[in-house]
C-alpha cells in the first residue's frame, strides 16, 4: 500500500502537501489504496505556467543535442523502471499487468520515433552561410499545457512531453485526478535529470479546480489534450481567438466491419481484442461490430462464446484477461446502458451480470458483454460507451456496412475484415475515420503513422507520426546572401 502523499511539482520543487488529501482506491481491489494525493491550489497552477514561461527562453536556447540526449536518457530510465511503472498503472487504472507493460512498450516506441524525427528536423535547422542559402528552421513555440487521461496514464504523457521538450518548449502537465501516481512517477524520472527549474511542471487537481487558471493563463502557447468530447470542445471554445496551438484527441465509436467472405475466427479475435482489452476503456478500441447478414448469426455465436470465456478479475492476477472499469460511476453507467439497450430491443448474448465479483474479490468488474439485435437508432450503437459492452448490428451488404460504419459524428478508427481487396480498398477510401484497417483490430497502430482523428473525434494537428514538428515547433524561413 503506497504511503507517500503525492504532490505537484512546480518551478523545480515538489510542493508541501496541503491539509486536504484525496485517497484513490484500487479499482480491482477496493480494500486497497491506489494513491493518496494533495490537490494543487489554483494559485499553484498559475505559478506552474509562470515558471514555464520564465524557463522557456533559456531552455529554447539550449542546444538540440543536449535536449535530445536528456530525453534519450529519460527513456532509458523509464525502461529500467518498467516493473514499478507497470505496477502503478495497474494499481491505479485496473488494467492487467500485461496491458500495462504493453502501454509502456507503446510509449517507448512512440517516443523513440518522435525523438528520431526531432533529431532529423532540428539537424535541418542549422543553416550554413553560403550564397543564396535558404532554410526552414524549427523554432520552439513556448509553454505547453498537456492534459492527459486515466485510460493510458503513461503513454499519453510520454508521447506529448517528449516532442514538446525536444523542440525546446517547456511543459505543464495536468494528468487525470484518477491516476496521479503514474504521472508523478513519470515526472520524477524526468526531473531527476538536469532539466532547469520550470522546464517541467506537474499540477495535480481536478479540471474544475485547476483547469481555469491553467487554460486561461496568458503565458500558455500550446495545449495538447486527450480526453472526452465534452471537455475537449469546451477547451476549443475557451482558447478560440487566442495565440494558442490546439491539439485535441477525443472520443470515438469505432466500427469493426465483418463481411460474409471474412475469416470469421480472425474477425472474432479482433472484436475481442478491440472490444474488451483495457475493459473497453480505450479511444481506438472497438465500439460496435457491423456484420454482413449471411454470417451474422454465426459470428455472434462465436463472439459470445469467446467473450464468455474471458477471465475477469484484478489486473495484478496473472490469469486475469479483463480488469475492472475505473470507478463505480462506470458500473452504474453500465447498468443504465444495458437497461436502455434492452428497452430498445437488444438481446444480451453473453455477460450482462453487473456487478460480477470473482470469488473472494471486490472491484468495479463488468463481465464482457455482447449485445445482438441492435438497431442503428439505438444509443448503444451511436454513443461512445467506454465499457466492455460490445453491440453487434446486421448489415444487408457491404454498401450498407459502410453506411453504418459512417453513422454518427465520430471519426477516429475503423476496420474491415474481408477477403476482397476491392471491397477493402473501397472501404479504406470512403470510411469517415482518420485511422483505417484491413483485417486487423481497430486499435492497431505503429509509431510512424499519426493518431489521426476526424470529425468530432479530434481537432488540430494529430499526435505521433511525422506531425510533431508541425505542432510543437514554429517554422521560420531563413534566407542568406553573402
Amino acid at each position: 500500500m503506497p504511503s507517500k502523499i503525492l504532490t505537484s511539482y512546480v518551478d523545480g520543487s515538489w510542493l508541501v502537501p496541503g491539509r486536504r488529501l484525496i485517497t484513490r482506491e484500487n479499482p480491482g481491489r477496493l480494500d486497497r489504496v491506489a494513491s493518496r494525493w494533495s490537490p494543487a491550489r489554483p494559485s499553484d497552477a498559475s505559478k506552474a505556467l509562470e515558471a514555464a514561461a520564465r524557463a522557456w527562453p533559456a531552455w529554447a536556447d539550449t542546444s538540440p543535442g543536449f535536449r535530445l540526449t536528456l530525453l534519450e536518457t529519460f527513456l532509458l530510465n523509464l525502461e529500467s523502471d518498467r516493473p514499478r511503472l507497470a505496477t502503478c498503472i495497474t494499481r491505479e487504472n485496473g488494467k492487467t499487468l500485461r496491458e500495462s507493460h504493453a502501454e509502456i512498450d507503446a510509449a517507448l516506441a512512440d517516443a523513440r520515433y518522435l525523438l528520431k524525427q526531432a533529431r532529423s528536423a532540428l539537424r535541418r535547422s542549422r543553416p550554413t552561410r553560403v550564397t543564396h542559402h535558404r532554410e526552414r528552421i524549427h523554432e520552439p513555440v513556448g509553454p505547453f499545457l498537456l492534459i492527459t487521461p486515466w485510460n493510458f496514464p503513461l503513454a499519453t504523457i510520454v508521447r506529448k512531453a517528449v516532442p514538446a521538450l525536444a523542440f525546446g518548449n517547456t511543459v505543464v502537465l495536468k494528468p487525470s485526478e484518477l491516476t496521479p501516481g503514474t504521472a508523478a512517477q513519470v515526472i520524477r524520472l524526468l526531473v531527476d535529470l538536469p532539466f532547469p527549474a520550470g522546464v517541467v511542471n506537474l499540477v495535480l487537481g481536478t479540471g474544475p479546480a485547476v483547469g481555469p487558471p491553467l487554460v486561461g493563463h496568458p503565458a500558455m502557447r500550446g495545449l495538447s489534450f486527450t480526453g472526452s468530447n465534452r471537455v475537449g470542445l469546451e477547451l476549443a471554445r475557451q482558447t478560440a481567438g487566442r495565440d494558442v496551438r490546439l491539439q485535441l484527441e477525443m472520443g470515438g465509436k469505432n466500427s469493426l466491419v465483418v463481411l460474409a467472405d471474412a475469416a470469421l475466427d480472425r474477425a472474432v479475435e479482433a472484436a475481442v481484442v478491440g472490444g474488451f482489452s483495457c475493459a473497453g476503456q480505450w479511444c481506438t478500441g472497438t465500439g460496435r461490430v457491423i456484420v454482413e447478414a449471411p454470417v451474422y448469426q454465426t459470428f455472434c455465436d462465436r463472439l459470445a462464446t469467446r467473450a464468455a470465456a474471458l477471465r475477469v478479475g484484478p489486473g495484478d492476477l496473472e490469469r486475469t484477461e479483463v480488469g475492472p472499469v475505473i470507478t463505480h460511476d462506470r458500473v452504474r453507467f453500465a447498468r443504465s446502458t444495458l437497461t436502455k439497450a434492452l428497452r430498445e430491443g437488444a438481446t444480451i448474448a453473453c455477460g450482462g451480470a453487473i456487478p460480477a465479483f470473482p470469488p473472494g474479490l471486490k472491484g468495479h468488474f463488468i463481465p464482457p458483454t455482447v449485445l445482438t439485435g441492435v438497431t442503428e437508432d439505438s444509443k448503444v450503437f451511436r454513443e461512445e460507451l467506454f465499457l466492455p459492452i460490445l453491440p453487434v448490428i446486421r448489415a444487408t451488404d457491404h454498401t450498407d456496412a459502410l453506411r453504418l460504419a459512417n453513422a454518427g459524428s465520430f471519426g477516429l478508427s475503423a476496420s474491415i475484415f474481408t477477403a476482397s481487396s476491392t471491397r477493402a480498398d473501397h472501404f479504406l477510401r470512403h470510411v469517415e475515420a482518420g485511422i483505417a484497417h484491413h483485417n486487423c483490430h481497430t486499435a492497431f497502430r505503429r509509431p510512424d503513422l499519426p493518431v489521426s482523428a476526424w470529425r468530432e473525434s479530434g481537432r488540430g494537428i494529430p499526435e505521433c507520426g511525422d506531425h510533431a514538428a508541425g505542432f510543437f515547433a514554429r517554422p521560420r524561413a531563413v534566407y542568406v546572401q553573402s
